[in-house]
């Protein structure tokens, strides 16, 4: 993913508008949309008051922009993740260990019913 569609997604995961942003950083609609669509890169000055304004730190950004993942939804709970307080990150992480858990546990007695079917109707 571009640091621009990075930075789409953090904005309206903020429910701000190009307008709200342009105005918390001291910018311009059409400079931030240029950005957000990958037709201009950010100054180093910018992108700081951009990350300020969105309330992300820079490694937050950046990680979010080096997300390669096609899936829309992963990249949505990472933006989360990331503007999460250090606490609730914790209660994240331990909830999705006990979903991939479960996930382990029902896959695993699906092919063990499944094995059990096969068996069941073998020809001797």
């Amino acid at each position: 993913m571009s640091l621009g569609n990075a930075l789409k997604i953090l904005r309206t995961k903020k429910g701000l508008t190009l307008q709200q942003l342009a105005e918390k950083t001291g910018s311009y609609v059409g400079n931030l949309s240029r950005i957000e669509r990958g037709e201009s890169k950010p100054s180093l000055d910018l992108l700081y008051r951009i990350a300020s304004a969105l309330d992300f730190s820079l490694s937050e950004i950046f990680s979010i922009a080096d997300q390669n993942a096609i899936d829309g939804r992963q990249v949505a709970l990472n933006a989360v993740f990331v503007a999460l307080l250090d606490h609730d990150k914790e209660l994240l992480l331990e909830f999705a260990k006990l979903l991939k858990g479960r996930s382990a546990k029902d896959h695993s007695a699906k092919n063990h019913s499944a094995k059990g079917s096969v068996s069941d109707h073998k020809i001797t």
